[in-house]
Formats: structure tokens, C-alpha cells, sequence
């Protein structure tokens, strides 16, 4: 066979390696670039003037590295229980303390609620001067990072998560929406206060392995998938298998909706009834969170 004939032979992996193209032959395929593609429109929010209500709740997602970026990112819940990633950190080989001096910089991070961080940091694998063993969360705990929680680490779990909340896009809005006026089409390290394009980019090349034939015969391709750049998505998947419940709204903005509304229509007549009614959907739900133990 000629030299040209080899070089041919190996252009598929090398295409692969250059352009992130894969085969759809045993697996390979992009898990989420198209719909991002596609919809992105509906679940990127560009526009640099998007706003918080102070009372919607914040949640943070943490993924520790080392030699790979430590990743955290910033997300929070609306009323009707949407998420969205607001900003994030992404930086590579640096100790706790130098991260949290960083992360001190992530404008409502650390004022999360909580934190969901990679189960494997509670761990006590961190070797002192005195003998004695810490986890990776106690050394950021002491730095200054409180509220750390232990994340789910089910992989798989995760990826059907991300993709239920933007099932049907066809024909409803995403439950899941990312800020980002930035540019996410290549990796960037630093801290990205109003929005997240290293979790676009990591998002963008998620993809299941490429699988053998033979591995095929003993391996479903859609439990597999590349264990790689998934830093910010670890850290988004620890926040959705949380499963957060949506924000309340405020009592005094909730009645004063009602009065406003009241006002507008000129419908006095029935505005007693409908504030009775929302006192007892009120009493109701208070009732039911004693007797139900959810993630706040």
C-alpha cells in the first residue's frame, strides 16, 4: 500500500481529534451539541442586562481539581422552579486557599444556600503535619467555603437530567437556561461573574464513548460516556440531582400582586375570597413541607 493509502487509513482519528467530529458506530455521538445548536435561542440568555429577584434562592455546584481545572459554578431557581446558571470559575492547579481567594471574587457564590460538591472531597485522604487526615472540604471549609453538601455522582443519571429539562423544545420553554454574553466557542480560565462559557464548552463536547464492536455485544453505548472536560458539568449535574424546588415568592409581594390585579380589573368583589384562598394554600403547603424531607 502507498504512503498516500496509510495517511487516508488514518484520517478519521485525526479529523476526529482536530474537529470533534465523531462517528455514529458504536457510540461517539455529540450528547448535546445539537441541541444547543438548535435551541440555543431559547436557553442561552445573552442579553448582559438579565436580572436576579433577590429572592430567588441560589445553589452552587463544586468540582475540586487538581492537575484539572476546580470548577464552581453559580446557579439559581425561579418561581416556577427553572434553573439558571448565572456564572461560574474555572481554574486549574491551585490550593484551596488560592481558590478561595478566586471564588471570594463569584458574586453570590458564596452566599448559596448550599453547595453541591463531588461526593469523593468528604472524604479523609489529606495527610497533616500532626498524622492526623483531612478531606478536601475540610481544607476549604477552613479557608472560608462553608455550606458544602455532598453531591450525587450518578453519571448517567446526570446527562438524563440536563436532557429532560430541554426535552420538547418544539413546543415549551427549557427548565434549564444558561447566561453567557460571552464567547464559548474555546476553553478560558478565570473567574465569570455574568455568565458561563466554559459550561457551554464543556456541554458543547459531551459525547458518549466510541465503543468497539465487541465492546457493543457487552456494553449499552447510552451508559458511557467520555470521562473528560466535564468539570463545570459535574458540578451542574451535582446541583440537578439535588432536585431543587422552586423559590417562594415573598408574602407581601404575592398579596400586593393580588391587590394590583384587583385594582386593574376593577374585580373587588371577590378580592377577600381570593386572599382567604391564598392564606389557605399558604397554611397548606407549611403543613405539608413538616410531614416531606426535600432539599431546601
Amino acid at each position: 500500500m502507498s504512503s498516500t493509502g496509510a495517511a487516508k487509513i488514518q484520517l478519521p482519528g485525526a479529523w476526529d481529534r482536530e474537529q470533534e467530529i465523531v462517528h455514529e458506530a458504536g457510540g461517539g455521538e455529540l450528547l448535546f451539541a445539537e441541541i444547543l445548536n438548535r435551541y440555543a435561542d431559547k436557553i442561552i440568555i445573552r442579553n448582559p442586562d438579565f436580572q436576579v429577584p433577590p429572592f430567588w434562592k441560589r445553589i452552587g455546584g463544586f468540582d475540586h481539581g487538581k492537575t484539572n481545572p476546580t470548577a464552581a459554578l453559580l446557579t439559581t431557581v425561579d418561581c416556577d422552579g427553572t434553573i439558571y446558571c448565572l456564572g461560574e470559575y474555572y481554574q486549574p492547579g491551585l490550593t484551596p486557599r488560592q481558590h478561595m481567594e478566586n471564588l471570594r471574587k463569584l458574586p453570590g457564590f458564596l452566599d448559596s444556600d448550599h453547595i453541591c460538591a463531588d461526593p469523593s472531597i468528604f472524604y479523609r485522604t489529606q495527610a497533616q503535619s500532626d498524622d492526623s487526615f483531612k478531606s478536601i472540604a475540610d481544607l476549604y471549609q477552613e479557608a472560608g467555603l462553608h455550606g458544602l453538601w455532598e453531591g450525587e455522582n450518578g453519571e448517567i443519571a446526570g446527562m438524563e437530567r440536563i436532557l429532560e429539562h430541554w426535552r420538547d423544545l418544539d413546543y415549551r420553554e427549557p427548565t434549564l437556561k444558561i447566561v453567557c454574553p460571552y464567547d464559548y466557542s474555546r476553553k478560558r480560565f478565570g473567574v465569570f461573574p455574568n455568565g458561563c462559557p466554559n459550561l457551554l464548552w464543556e456541554l458543547m463536547r459531551t459525547r458518549r464513548e466510541q465503543l468497539s464492536a465487541q465492546q457493543l455485544m457487552r456494553k449499552n453505548p447510552s451508559e458511557a460516556i467520555v470521562d473528560k472536560d466535564n468539570h463545570l458539568r459535574d458540578a451542574l449535574k451535582y446541583v440537578l440531582l439535588s432536585l431543587p424546588s422552586p423559590s417562594e415568592v415573598p408574602v407581601e409581594n404575592e398579596r400586593e400582586r393580588i391587590l394590583r390585579e384587583a385594582y386593574e380589573t376593577g374585580n373587588y368583589q371577590t378580592l377577600a375570597l381570593r386572599m382567604l384562598r391564598y392564606d389557605a394554600e399558604r397554611r397548606q403547603t407549611n403543613a405539608l413541607v413538616s410531614y416531606i424531607v426535600r432539599l431546601p
